[in-house]
Protein backbone atom coordinates (compact mmCIF):
# COMPACT_ATOMS: atom_id res chain seq x y z
CA UNK A 1 0.00 0.00 0.00
CA UNK A 2 1.21 3.72 -1.17
CA UNK A 3 2.06 6.58 1.73
CA UNK A 4 -0.40 8.18 -0.13
CA UNK A 5 -3.70 5.37 0.36
CA UNK A 6 -2.41 5.19 3.98
CA UNK A 7 -2.81 8.36 4.56
CA UNK A 8 -6.03 9.51 2.23
CA UNK A 9 -7.11 6.53 4.37
CA UNK A 10 -6.00 7.82 7.90
CA UNK A 11 -7.37 11.35 7.04
CA UNK A 12 -10.95 9.92 5.33
CA UNK A 13 -11.31 7.41 8.95
CA UNK A 14 -10.20 10.73 11.06
CA UNK A 15 -12.55 12.99 9.36
CA UNK A 16 -15.62 10.78 9.81
CA UNK A 17 -15.18 10.20 13.18
CA UNK A 18 -14.87 14.20 13.90
CA UNK A 19 -18.56 14.15 12.28
CA UNK A 20 -20.01 11.17 13.89
CA UNK A 21 -18.73 13.43 17.08
CA UNK A 22 -20.92 16.57 16.14
CA UNK A 23 -23.44 14.49 14.85
CA UNK A 24 -23.84 12.90 18.48
CA UNK A 25 -23.65 16.56 20.14
CA UNK A 26 -26.93 17.76 21.81
CA UNK A 27 -25.88 21.12 22.68
CA UNK A 28 -25.78 21.97 18.90
CA UNK A 29 -28.11 23.26 16.45
CA UNK A 30 -29.19 21.14 13.62
CA UNK A 31 -27.32 24.55 11.89
CA UNK A 32 -24.67 24.35 13.82
CA UNK A 33 -23.90 20.66 13.33
CA UNK A 34 -24.28 21.41 9.40
CA UNK A 35 -21.50 24.28 9.75
CA UNK A 36 -19.13 21.99 11.72
CA UNK A 37 -19.71 19.18 9.23
CA UNK A 38 -19.04 20.81 6.17
CA UNK A 39 -15.78 22.55 7.76
CA UNK A 40 -14.41 19.09 8.67
CA UNK A 41 -15.33 17.56 5.59
CA UNK A 42 -13.96 19.85 2.91
CA UNK A 43 -11.30 20.16 4.79
CA UNK A 44 -10.71 15.89 4.41
CA UNK A 45 -12.11 15.90 1.24
CA UNK A 46 -9.31 18.54 -0.43
CA UNK A 47 -6.62 16.64 1.31
CA UNK A 48 -7.81 13.35 -0.11
CA UNK A 49 -8.34 14.74 -3.80
CA UNK A 50 -4.25 15.93 -3.24
CA UNK A 51 -3.31 12.93 -1.91
CA UNK A 52 -5.06 10.93 -4.65
CA UNK A 53 -3.47 13.78 -7.35
CA UNK A 54 0.09 12.53 -5.52
CA UNK A 55 -0.66 8.89 -6.00
CA UNK A 56 -1.16 9.02 -9.73
CA UNK A 57 1.82 11.37 -10.13
CA UNK A 58 3.70 8.47 -8.20
CA UNK A 59 2.30 5.86 -10.28
CA UNK A 60 3.25 7.69 -13.66
CA UNK A 61 6.67 8.66 -12.31
CA UNK A 62 7.67 5.17 -11.49
CA UNK A 63 6.39 3.64 -14.55
CA UNK A 64 8.74 6.18 -16.93
CA UNK A 65 11.56 5.45 -14.41
CA UNK A 66 11.51 1.28 -14.98
CA UNK A 67 10.84 2.13 -18.68
CA UNK A 68 13.73 4.29 -19.32
CA UNK A 69 16.20 1.51 -17.11
CA UNK A 70 15.01 -1.21 -19.05
CA UNK A 71 14.73 0.51 -22.67
CA UNK A 72 16.48 3.59 -22.55
CA UNK A 73 20.56 4.91 -22.99
CA UNK A 74 22.91 4.92 -19.52
CA UNK A 75 26.58 6.22 -19.82
CA UNK A 76 29.53 5.40 -18.12
CA UNK A 77 30.57 8.32 -15.83
CA UNK A 78 34.18 8.31 -17.56
CA UNK A 79 31.97 8.82 -20.93
CA UNK A 80 32.99 11.63 -23.07
CA UNK A 81 30.37 13.58 -25.44
CA UNK A 82 31.72 11.93 -28.22
CA UNK A 83 31.53 8.19 -26.71
CA UNK A 84 27.45 9.53 -25.43
CA UNK A 85 26.50 10.61 -29.29
CA UNK A 86 27.84 7.74 -30.82
CA UNK A 87 26.25 5.07 -28.56
CA UNK A 88 23.20 7.21 -29.25
CA UNK A 89 23.57 6.69 -32.91
CA UNK A 90 24.13 3.07 -33.02
CA UNK A 91 20.71 2.46 -30.45
CA UNK A 92 18.79 4.90 -32.83
CA UNK A 93 20.15 2.13 -35.91
CA UNK A 94 19.32 -0.81 -33.84
CA UNK A 95 15.64 0.66 -33.06
CA UNK A 96 15.36 1.64 -36.87
CA UNK A 97 16.10 -2.18 -37.31
CA UNK A 98 14.09 -3.45 -34.81
CA UNK A 99 11.31 -1.57 -35.89
CA UNK A 100 11.30 -3.23 -39.44
CA UNK A 101 10.17 -6.55 -37.71
CA UNK A 102 6.26 -7.10 -38.30
CA UNK A 103 6.49 -10.93 -36.41
CA UNK A 104 7.73 -12.40 -32.81
CA UNK A 105 9.46 -15.39 -34.37
CA UNK A 106 11.42 -13.22 -36.25
CA UNK A 107 12.32 -10.55 -33.00
CA UNK A 108 13.25 -13.66 -31.16
CA UNK A 109 15.52 -14.77 -34.16
CA UNK A 110 17.14 -11.82 -34.13
CA UNK A 111 17.35 -11.17 -30.24
CA UNK A 112 18.63 -14.85 -30.52
CA UNK A 113 21.93 -13.40 -32.96
CA UNK A 114 22.34 -10.32 -30.95
CA UNK A 115 22.90 -12.13 -27.67
CA UNK A 116 25.40 -14.36 -29.54
CA UNK A 117 27.12 -11.76 -30.78
CA UNK A 118 26.93 -9.54 -27.14
CA UNK A 119 25.38 -7.01 -29.14
CA UNK A 120 23.66 -5.52 -25.98
CA UNK A 121 21.98 -2.34 -27.76
CA UNK A 122 20.53 -4.44 -30.53
CA UNK A 123 18.98 -6.60 -27.55
CA UNK A 124 17.54 -3.58 -25.77
CA UNK A 125 15.70 -2.28 -28.93
CA UNK A 126 14.32 -5.37 -29.77
CA UNK A 127 12.79 -5.83 -26.22
CA UNK A 128 11.62 -2.05 -26.62
CA UNK A 129 9.87 -2.50 -29.43
CA UNK A 130 8.50 -6.34 -28.69
CA UNK A 131 7.12 -4.28 -25.45
CA UNK A 132 5.37 -1.91 -27.50
CA UNK A 133 3.91 -4.47 -29.62
CA UNK A 134 2.81 -6.83 -26.56
CA UNK A 135 5.62 -9.70 -28.37
CA UNK A 136 5.16 -11.05 -24.60
CA UNK A 137 7.33 -14.41 -25.76
CA UNK A 138 10.26 -11.69 -26.73
CA UNK A 139 10.06 -10.16 -23.44
CA UNK A 140 10.08 -13.18 -21.61
CA UNK A 141 13.68 -14.37 -23.30
CA UNK A 142 14.54 -10.92 -22.99
CA UNK A 143 13.80 -10.87 -19.38
CA UNK A 144 15.88 -14.13 -19.05
CA UNK A 145 19.00 -12.35 -19.31
CA UNK A 146 19.50 -11.08 -16.57
CA UNK A 147 18.23 -11.10 -12.96
CA UNK A 148 18.01 -7.53 -12.53
CA UNK A 149 16.35 -6.65 -15.99
CA UNK A 150 13.56 -9.42 -15.11
CA UNK A 151 13.17 -7.90 -11.81
CA UNK A 152 12.47 -4.16 -13.58
CA UNK A 153 10.18 -6.13 -16.33
CA UNK A 154 7.95 -7.60 -13.33
CA UNK A 155 7.93 -3.92 -11.60
CA UNK A 156 7.40 -2.29 -14.55
CA UNK A 157 4.02 -4.62 -15.45
CA UNK A 158 2.82 -4.28 -12.42
CA UNK A 159 3.03 -0.03 -13.00
CA UNK A 160 2.24 -0.25 -16.19
CA UNK A 161 -1.13 -2.16 -15.59
CA UNK A 162 -1.69 0.73 -12.94
CA UNK A 163 -0.09 3.47 -15.18
CA UNK A 164 -3.28 2.55 -17.83
CA UNK A 165 -5.84 1.94 -15.62
CA UNK A 166 -4.55 4.95 -12.47
CA UNK A 167 -7.73 7.78 -12.77
CA UNK A 168 -10.16 5.00 -12.94
CA UNK A 169 -8.67 2.77 -10.47
CA UNK A 170 -8.04 5.83 -7.77
CA UNK A 171 -11.23 7.07 -8.51
CA UNK A 172 -12.93 3.40 -7.29
CA UNK A 173 -10.83 3.03 -4.61
CA UNK A 174 -12.30 3.67 -1.27
CA UNK A 175 -9.38 5.09 0.18
CA UNK A 176 -9.83 8.33 -2.54
CA UNK A 177 -13.48 8.66 -2.11
CA UNK A 178 -14.57 11.99 -1.70
CA UNK A 179 -16.76 11.66 2.09
CA UNK A 180 -20.27 12.79 1.19
CA UNK A 181 -22.59 15.35 2.25
CA UNK A 182 -24.24 14.10 5.26
CA UNK A 183 -28.50 14.63 6.11
CA UNK A 184 -27.59 17.26 8.64
CA UNK A 185 -25.96 19.74 5.82
CA UNK A 186 -28.55 18.48 3.28
CA UNK A 187 -31.13 19.80 5.33
CA UNK A 188 -29.31 23.13 6.55
CA UNK A 189 -28.42 23.45 2.99
CA UNK A 190 -32.49 23.21 1.93
CA UNK A 191 -33.62 25.53 4.34
CA UNK A 192 -30.68 28.23 3.47
CA UNK A 193 -28.60 27.70 6.73
CA UNK A 194 -26.12 26.65 4.77
CA UNK A 195 -24.58 27.82 1.50
CA UNK A 196 -24.70 25.69 -1.56
CA UNK A 197 -20.81 26.80 -1.65
CA UNK A 198 -20.35 25.30 1.55
CA UNK A 199 -21.46 21.80 1.01
CA UNK A 200 -19.64 20.83 -2.32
Amino acid sequence: MSNAIEKAMGFRQSAVEKIRAVQADKDLTVGAKARRIAEIRETANKKISELKSAHVKEQYEQSDKLHHRLFGLSFKITATESDKTLERMSYRDALFRADTITKPEDALRLLGRAQMVNDKLLSKAIAAISFERDWAGVLKDYSGTSEAIAEDFEALNIHEQGRINAQNRVSDSMSFSQIPETPEETKARMSGELSQTASL
